[in-house]
């Protein structure tokens, strides 16, 4: 059997397409609001406008329009084009692309077009705008889609009930929404979330951190210079993360470090620690799944791997496809934060990496990470102590104007629907969980409320339900081998991945959330249950997933 491969295999395994899924580029900002324009052609009349900040925008409405209308929230956009050649998942470069979005960008077997035209046959309204700014921007995000409500419902002053949806930084977007202005929205469906901004920085830059450390000391990631030449610094350090994957992909089976690596990467090199072990290691430290598209750590080939495969080499190849998406996008947020922030808007100074290794991660994956020895060695290289493992020192007004971002808290203010596929590599599952967790007190205080107030009304008031949450999980296995005995690389395995979801999946989000922004209570239920489960999706009562690093 083959585990070592060409780049070409390696790079095919970064699972690139649940990254375009979600990317749209910066455009330049205009003066003024303008529109909405609107053709009056039935059964769809189409409307676009800019909002003041410049973000255009595209309305969709069906002659039947039954008084609902769904706004939706892309995700994440790099805040500089890349030009063609630069990078060799984008072999033509990323563009800038100014387009609104009214639905999701990429769906699974379909297309968004074809689920957009789904929700208006229901006679409902669709809308969104492309934003005025790209990269983290859940601030003015926020503002635009106030101010696009705003202009819809003047327009269409029959409207009854908005409800707001997103997936990505899209659905960080929509739950911030839901958090600041509860009065203008009824309900949300919220998608594979990212956290909230101090947990999104830690994971990325924690994981960037690394992999600067072990493999590559010339990545900046941060400090950038100023306009084209810093855009240019940071599409460098993507271009060095795509080469590090790459080397440690052709690797897996000989050990081989890249030739990029530091002095303690070679010096780990030369004492036997196999590159794979730092990989995973890396990937456990910040809290990424590893379980990925094409690794399920249970699948071995036919003969003397197949129960060494997916105990000791699974577990390196998901974290290394799962990094593939996080990074790329960790890296843009990285260029955009600084140039929002300043340089050196980050410090991990006061980070102790040896304590992120949970003691059951350990033991879980302690042949993969190759004994005991090896990650003591692996996690005393990260120790403050090493002058070759600098940390990054952040600039107090750079931190300072970082923290001073909205966060979302995880407060459910509005009937919330929310989903996720239990490996997304955001990963989106670990807020899910917290959020879920930390509402079941806050629900548990309105029982208590209500059975106090029952005492002096003797009338039982119950409170309404206003979060369901719903898993895509992966099948039992996936892992597939060619004839040679070599992983194959899958692009979609439902489960894995960013925002990949089925038509089926996104509009039962939808109409669920359309039901309780009718009703005021999230769906529940045999009904529910049962539409739920014909999407392929679940209400998992008993898995608990762990919290983001940030939160331990």
């Amino acid at each position: 059997m083959k585990i070592t491969s060409v780049k070409s295999r390696a790079i095919a395994l970064l699972s690139t397409t649940a990254l375009l899924a979600t990317i749209v580029v910066a455009s330049p900002a205009q003066a003024a609001a303008v529109g909405p324009t609107c053709d009056a052609k039935t059964p769809i009349q189409t409307c676009v406008g800019t909002t003041s900040d410049g973000a255009a925008y595209e309305i969709r409405v069906p002659s039947s329009f039954n008084g609902t209308v769904a706004i939706w929230s892309h995700g994440l956009g790099v805040s500089w084009p890349v030009s063609a050649g630069l990078l060799p998942p984008f072999p033509n470069g990323i563009p800038v692309d100014p387009r609104a979005n009214v639905a999701p960008y990429t769906v699974v077997g379909s297309t968004s077009s074809a689920l957009a035209s789904s929700i208006l046959a229901d006679g409902v309204a669709v809308m969104g705008s492309g934003f005025p700014v790209q990269g983290w921007n859940l601030d003015e995000a926020v503002k635009t889609n106030v101010e696009l409500i705003g202009i819809f419902k003047k327009a269409f002053p029959t409207t009854k009930k908005v409800v707001a949806w997103g997936y990505s930084a899209g659905g960080g977007i929509t739950q911030a929404l839901a958090e600041q202005h509860p009065e203008i929205v009824d309900a949300v469906a919220i998608i594979d979330p990212v956290a909230p901004a101090p947990a999104m920085q830690k994971l990325l830059m924690d994981a960037l951190w690394l992999f600067k450390t072990y493999f590559d000391p010339s990545m900046k990631l941060t400090g950038y210079s100023a306009g084209k030449a810093g855009d240019l610094e940071a599409t460098a350090d993507i271009g060095k993360m795509y080469s590090i994957l790459a080397s440690v992909g052709a690797n897996m089976s000989t050990g081989k470090w890249p030739a990029t690596a530091g002095p303690s990467g070679k010096a780990l090199e030369a004492a036997g620690v196999p590159v794979r072990s730092a990989m995973l290691l890396c990937a456990l430290l910040v809290g990424l799944p590893v379980q990925s598209a094409s690794y399920d750590n249970i699948n071995g080939p036919d003969g003397a791997l197949k129960l060494t495969f997916p105990l000791a080499v699974s577990p390196a190849l998901a974290a290394l496809e799962n990094f593939g998406v996080a990074l790329t996008s960790g890296l843009s947020m990285a260029r955009e934060w600084d140039t929002k922030f300043g340089p050196n808007w980050y410090d991990n100074t006061k980070t102790n990496f040896a304590t992120q290794l949970s003691e059951s991660d350990r033991d879980i994956y302690n042949a993969a990470l190759s004994g005991n020895t090896v990650i003591d060695a692996l996690l005393s290289v990260l120790n403050p102590a090493n002058p070759a493992a600098p940390r990054l020192v952040g600039e107090a007004s750079a931190v300072a104007k970082a923290a001073g971002m909205y966060s979302t808290t995880g407060k459910i203010t509005v009937p919330t629907i929310m989903m996720t596929g239990t490996n997304d590599p955001v990963p989106a599952a670990s807020w899910i969980q917290q959020v879920s967790d930390k509402y079941a007190v806050q629900f548990a205080a309105d029982k208590a409320a209500a059975m106090a107030a029952a005492k002096k009304s003797r009338v039982y008031v119950a409170p309404k339900n206003k979060l369901s949450v719903f898993w895509l999980k992966p099948p039992k296995n996936w892992t597939k081998f060619d004839a040679a005995g070599s992983p194959i690389a899958q692009s979609y395995v439902a489960g894995n991945g960013h925002a990949l979801f089925t038509q089926k999946q996104f509009k039962f989000m939808i109409d669920s959330a359309i039901k309780a922004a009718n009703t005021g209570v999230v769906p529940s239920g045999g009904p529910s249950t049962t539409a739920a489960r014909k999407a392929g999706l679940v209400k998992d009562k008993y898995s608990a997933y762990p919290y983001l690093k940030y939160y331990n």
